[in-house]
């Protein structure tokens, strides 16, 4: 087999997906990296990309701050591979930083080749069967250039009125900015489920009735989450038999055999 036939073998292999809402405060970078930690807890290798100023999911899964970072791949000063740090077996993380407004800004001077650089980033690695990009809220050059560079998209949703508008109004985003490139919708995630709450599982049947197959398996919120997070653990490390931990697995398997799953 030539090099260039491994390459490609290789990249069938890898799927790559942007968990993104406009929406803060839905828990996106804490399932982001339950959802990483459970796949490489499956075997799989798995690429967690930070573009979120605030880099919870790197506090979490990284020791220390890492020397290179994202900011460092989108100006093209490292190649992506300096900027991979191992944090688990089988998960690695390229980690965002404070300067992420410098990559932006990079990203909006250089024009449509700086908005394609994670794009040929991505496509330059072998080996991995995941990557995903873990957003921030905002809408920015970045988010526009990580969403370019992925095949499929996971979208948490908290279960409250006009959740379905939302869910609507963003679809709509993506359509209007990424009218030339091609996302999988793999799964619209309902996050934090409260069933204390009398009206979520009315709001859980409107999301279903809505938008049907697409939307996953639920996860219960769980005070074990960010109990974990201030002991700089996944949910598996911290209890893997807690209910959140069940949940992500169900999560995952969904996943797996969703979107596109010829390449998982």
């Amino acid at each position: 087999m030539t090099q260039a036939e491994l390459t490609n073998q290789n990249h069938k292999k890898t799927r790559v997906f942007s968990d993104w809402t406009p929406k803060g405060g839905i828990g996106k970078s804490s399932l982001a990296v339950q959802i990483a930690a459970c796949l490489a807890e499956m075997g799989k290798k798995v690429l967690l990309i930070e573009i979120d100023m605030q880099r919870n999911a790197s506090k979490t899964l990284l020791s220390e701050s890492p020397e290179y970072n994202i900011t460092h791949i989108i100006t093209e000063k490292v190649p992506i591979t300096q900027a991979i740090y191992q944090a688990r077996e089988n998960l690695f993380v390229i980690a965002a930083d404070r300067d992420l407004d410098q990559a932006a800004n990079h990203i909006l001077i250089n024009g449509r080749k700086a908005y394609d650089v994670l794009k040929r980033a991505i496509d330059s690695l072998t080996g991995y069967n995941v990557v995903i990009f873990d957003h921030s809220p905002n809408w920015t050059t970045v988010t526009n250039a990580a969403l370019r560079a992925s095949k499929e998209i996971l979208v948490p949703v908290e279960l409250e009125p006009y959740a379905i508008d939302g869910i609507i109004e963003m679809f709509e985003k993506l359509q209007d900015e990424m009218y030339d490139h091609e996302l999988t919708i793999t799964g619209i995630i309902p996050n934090k489920v409260d069933f204390r709450s009398p009206m979520t599982q009315t709001y859980l049947s409107q999301v279903t009735e809505e938008f049907k197959e697409k939307v996953t398996p639920y996860i219960r919120i769980d005070k074990q989450i960010p109990q974990s997070q201030a002991y700089k653990q996944t949910i598996f490390e911290f209890n893997s038999y807690s209910k959140s931990a069940k949940d992500i697995r169900k999560l995952v398997d969904f996943i797996i055999n969703s979107g596109d799953n010829d390449n998982a």
